[in-house]
């Protein structure tokens, strides 16, 4: 894999440069003053690899047209099935009826909470006037797939004084699926607008450049940040970080099938004593994929939902599936690549709002 270098007078300007080419999210496989003999002037460099395509994202790609495709013939037919769910609405009701289904399997949302919906719309539009029925389409639209999307704010962690135990968060979830941006993100939030002292554990050591990408985050942010490779070290990070307000964990990722590298991460979470435990799930994997991931992980015992990449996602209806799946709700949203400002809390109206988009225009 070739990689490209930053060189520049100070370190933060060689890591900007290299957010500025390739994105806030780019492995950062070494960070610091200029290797001797590399030919380059005197300074700092920052050492990329840019990401490459991958074959998650394409499938999810062909999903995505797959649904899209699948959406346009049955649009047709939805008509005739909602046209008795209509009722005075009059002819209108049904093709705005199947446009919206249309749109809702577009974005895989699982077919039972496709026909509940439409039932709630359908409900809504009867006896509605010509010139309004589009918007209330959309808002009763909107108003059901909502409700469809458990929340919970994560818990805002405070100054704690001289005394006490931090407060500890670890995020888990399969590999590829942004944890590390998203501790980055939740952390310069903590630190920098709530002036928290925030320590970093980096448990996932052995990926390559891993723990430097942390250590550059952390270095940004001016908070301290530990390795760690097993339960062990984890727990001796955790001793050395005691006097921070909130310490925030970033385990290895691992792939939903590896039950016995996921119980790994189970035992690191339980040896850290996790006061919360975020799943962190993207809405670039298909339906499949994000069930399989729910599943699996629920040995991690999660208590929140991290939805992660929704700015890439052709399929956000998927991600409703997964959470609800869980049974355990969503805390934040991702939405690009900036530290730390693509990060929301997590809405389920925005979110529905997001996924039902102009389905009725």
């Amino acid at each position: 894999m070739s990689r490209v270098r930053y060189v520049a007078d100070t370190l933060e300007e060689a890591v900007a440069a290299a957010h500025r080419g390739h994105g806030a999210s780019v492995r950062i496989v070494r960070a610091g003053r200029c290797a001797p003999g590399s030919g380059a002037r005197s300074g700092f460099e920052a050492v990329v690899e840019p990401p490459v395509p991958c074959l998650r994202a394409r499938r999810a790609a062909r999903e995505a047209l797959a649904r899209a495709v699948v959406a346009a013939r049955i649009a047709a037919d939805e008509a005739g099935r909602t046209a008795s769910a209509a009722g005075a609405a009059g002819a209108a009701a049904p093709a705005v009826l199947a446009r919206l289904g249309a749109r809702l399997r577009a974005q895989a949302l699982p077919e039972p909470l496709v026909i509940h919906v439409l039932d709630r719309v359908a409900s809504e539009v009867r006896g509605a006037d010509l010139e309004e029925i589009e918007a209330v389409m959309r808002a009763a639209a909107v108003g059901a797939v909502a409700s469809l999307l458990p929340t919970s704010a994560a818990h805002e962690p405070f100054r704690r004084g001289a005394a006490g135990r931090p407060w500890v968060v670890a995020l888990a979830g399969p590999t590829g699926v942004g944890k590390t941006t998203t501790l980055a993100k939740v952390a310069a939030g903590w630190r920098m607008q709530r002036g928290l002292r925030v320590g970093l554990i980096a448990a996932d050591a052995f990926r390559v450049g891993a723990f430097e990408q942390l250590r550059t985050y952390a270095r940004i942010i001016d908070a301290p940040v530990r390795a760690a490779d097993g339960r062990a070290s984890a727990l001796s990070a955790l001793e050395a970080l005691a006097e921070c307000d909130v310490v925030l964990v970033d385990t290895p990722g691992r792939g939903h099938r590896d039950a016995a590298r996921i119980a790994e991460v189970a035992d690191l979470v339980e040896a850290v004593r996790a006061d919360e435990t975020h799943l962190v799930l993207p809405g670039t994997a298909g339906a499949q994929a994000l069930e399989e991931a729910s599943t699996a992980f629920a040995r991690v015992r999660p208590t929140r939902v991290v939805l992660s990449k929704l700015d890439e996602s052709e399929g956000l209806g998927a991600l409703v599936g997964a959470v609800r799946l869980g049974g355990i709700p969503a805390s934040w949203f991702t939405t690009g690549q900036e530290v730390p400002d693509d990060l929301e809390r997590a809405d389920a109206r925005a979110f529905a709002e997001r996924l039902v988009g102009g389905a009725g225009a």
